[in-house]
């Protein structure tokens, strides 16, 4: 081959190569950015996919927790107001106590014997009814013995401690003298105004 032939194939040869060279770089180039897209797509659709499972879990967690919390709140609530009932109970059973203790002392008398002189002079005339626990000896001693107007005794289920209801047949009026409704009445006022009121 002469020089000049060889020259000519050197210079082909190389421009071969170099614009092979340049076509592999372009392809590796290509296929560089085809794969960094592809693995920018697939990270994007994994970090949705894992932020996805993330929110569901803390959502579930978050509904879990809050379910848990109201749980909690409820029965701390109810538990409180179960001792709150149970203080206030035990404060109008201690006074019903007393009460009953009262009506067994000679202060009881004694109170009850100035009110039926008062109902006589004040309240009504003949006709009149008073009502008494079953049981109550001395409140019926007292009727029978100290109200000198016309009167009926009844013995009555519905007091429990003492005192009488009394009711002039005569006017229609009543009137409750009954420790139970003096008792009740506080117990209401008392609830009212506790700061011990059940909410």
């Amino acid at each position: 081959m002469p020089y000049f032939e060889n020259d000519v194939y050197l210079y082909f040869k190389k421009e071969i190569e170099e614009s092979a060279n340049e076509k592999i770089e372009a392809l590796k180039k290509e296929i560089e950015d085809t794969k960094q897209k592809q693995l920018s797509v697939m990270e994007e659709e994994i970090r949705e996919t894992v932020n996805r499972v993330i929110d569901t879990e803390l959502n579930e967690i978050n509904v879990d927790f809050s379910a848990t919390m109201n749980r909690i709140k409820t029965n701390t609530h109810q538990e409180i107001i179960k001792k709150k009932q149970e203080l206030m109970d035990s404060i109008i059973q201690e006074v019903k106590d007393r009460c009953l203790a009262f009506v067994q002392s000679n202060q009881y008398e004694k109170s009850m014997r100035k009110l039926i002189k008062r109902i006589e002079v004040e309240f009504c005339g003949d006709n009149f009814l008073f009502q008494i626990r079953k049981g109550d000896l001395v409140l019926e001693k007292l009727i029978t013995t100290e109200y000198s107007k016309k009167y009926k005794l009844e013995k009555i289920e519905s007091i429990k401690i003492g005192g009488f209801i009394g009711i002039c047949t005569d006017k229609g009026i009543l009137t409750d003298q009954t420790i139970d409704n003096k008792l009740e009445e506080a117990r209401i006022k008392f609830y009212e105004n506790s700061k011990l009121a059940i909410k």
